[in-house]
């Protein structure tokens, strides 16, 4: 078995921790780069995402959006330090300022490559991320060094940890608020979305209407509020507008592996992305899912902790259908009530958290480290993975060929059939057709970063198993 921490240097070639120094030359660009050795080029094929590299989108997230993350957690726990010594007590102000400094700590060792720190708290996962840092190697266990998505994980995880150590202010969520505010300010597209979807047919067309509506939702984390409003509005008045964004779609493939009424299968997996209007278009999607029967339940999965600012926790989970069902709009409360008695029925159902969606591995690594879950999947009829983070552990945050047929970038991880809704915010992609690429390049140089473009992708889990 390959050591925990080497999960990016997957079979068939794909992804060598280190990138052979002769293939390219180093040209060190400013005292930065040459003190912790980042290289001025593009993230090279088959190679890790990695801020090492100082074209790639890794390198900009972690030397300019990381630390602002941390930045306006300081911020907001300095700004409320008086709100929340009142809600947690007197106790909490001492506790306060030592977290704001375990954060300043933080975002110092981002800034300066410094490798991570093993976790010696209360944390539930401690010994699988020990266990981890423990197996990469030295030269790939810092900030810049490491696969990009074991710096982000880390960094968050991290973040975490200082609160879930606390006496006073455990279970604090940083990001509440944001998350709060999101779901508050979408009230007129929740409503909208409502009206358009009572009436819809049973019909793969409509089922594709459905999943452009969900993918473009995941835009919802990238803008500003009315720009986000306004996108969702365009959405709705015309879906097939944004026809020529989706580089791949495979509504109909994942129609009939829904339609199939041959198999056992009879409930859905949606592992869920951001909280928003986004987990509301979620809860539509299922809705009609359930109700076209399609499926007699769809399970919900949820992060285990405040997660990448904006993701789904067991309390968004709650708090969102509370906040639907008790809205002063009898149309949203209709609806968020709805949701509840799905919740009573079983045909909404929250999957026990697991901290394995909170942890650095790729999906590849989950059979071996989470047998529990992924039998469960297996269970599925179809697995839903929301969002750009499910979809580079899909494929171990690695710089696929975009052409590259997605079956054999996933690592042997098939537990059933699956799709991907995900609109694409990182240079990890995989499966377009041939010249979609180029002449993206020419029409729009970063499409593989700005949320502009998405995919809908398809796996067919029975090819594996032959049911």
């Amino acid at each position: 078995m390959e050591p925990e921490g080497g999960e990016c240097a997957i079979k068939d070639g794909a992804a060598d921790s280190k990138v052979d120094d002769q293939s390219f030359v180093k040209v060190f660009k400013s005292e930065f780069d040459a003190k912790y050795n980042i290289v001025d080029i593009q993230t090279p094929l088959n190679a890790f995402m990695s801020g090492q590299f100082k074209r790639s989108y890794a390198y900009f997230n972690l030397r300019n959006l990381l630390p602002v993350v941390l930045t306006k957690v300081i911020d907001s726990l300095t700004k409320d330090k008086g709100e929340l010594v009142a809600q947690f007590g007197e106790n909490a102000r001492e506790e306060l300022k030592i977290i704001i400094g375990l954060i300043s700590r933080l975002k110092y060792e981002l800034q300066t490559d410094k490798p991570f720190q093993k976790f010696t708290g209360d944390e539930i996962d401690r010994e699988s991320w020990n266990s981890f840092i423990s197996h990469l190697p030295n030269d790939g266990r810092t900030f810049y060094q490491a696969c990009w998505m074991h710096t982000q994980c880390y960094m968050y995880r991290k973040l975490y940890s200082f609160v879930e150590n606390s006496i006073f202010i455990k279970q604090f969520d940083y990001f509440g608020k944001i998350k709060e505010h999101a779901l508050i300010s979408c009230q007129e597209d929740i409503l909208s979305l409502v009206k358009y979807t009572r009436r819809t047919e049973n019909s793969v067309e409509m089922f594709n209407e459905m999943l452009k509506i969900d993918l473009w939702s995941n835009r919802n984390d990238l803008s500003e509020n009315e720009h986000a409003r306004l996108f969702n509005m365009r959405v709705l008045e015309d879906v097939s507008v944004t026809d020529g964004h989706i580089l791949a779609n495979n509504a109909s493939e994942i129609w009939d592996c829904l339609s199939n009424k041959k198999t056992n299968k009879q409930h859905v997996d949606f592992v869920l992305d951001n909280a928003g209007y986004e987990l509301f278009t979620d809860f539509i999607l299922a809705e009609y899912i359930i109700e076209k029967g399609l499926a007699s339940k769809v399970r919900f999965h949820v992060k285990a902790c405040p997660w990448f600012v904006t993701n789904v926790t067991q309390r968004d989970f709650h708090m969102t259908l509370q906040y639907l069902s008790k809205h002063s709009d009898y149309i949203i409360s209709l609806i968020g009530n709805k949701f509840l008695q799905f919740m009573d029925e079983g045909k909404f159902e929250l999957a026990p958290v697991s901290y394995f969606w909170t942890g650095p591995h790729a999906f590849h690594y989950m059979k071996t480290l989470e047998p529990e879950l992924y039998r469960t999947l297996q269970q599925s009829k179809l697995i839903i993975f929301k969002g750009d983070l499910n979809y580079r552990k899909l494929l171990s945050d690695v710089c696929w060929e975009p052409t590259q047929d997605m079956r054999t970038c996933l690592g042997g991880f098939i537990p059933s059939s699956f799709c991907t809704v995900r609109t694409i915010k990182a240079e990890v992609i995989c499966g377009l057709s041939e010249g979609v690429i180029e002449n993206l390049k020419l029409r729009d140089p970063n499409w593989m970063l700005t949320g502009n473009y998405g995919t809908i992708q398809f796996v067919d889990g029975s090819r594996e198993f032959g049911y």
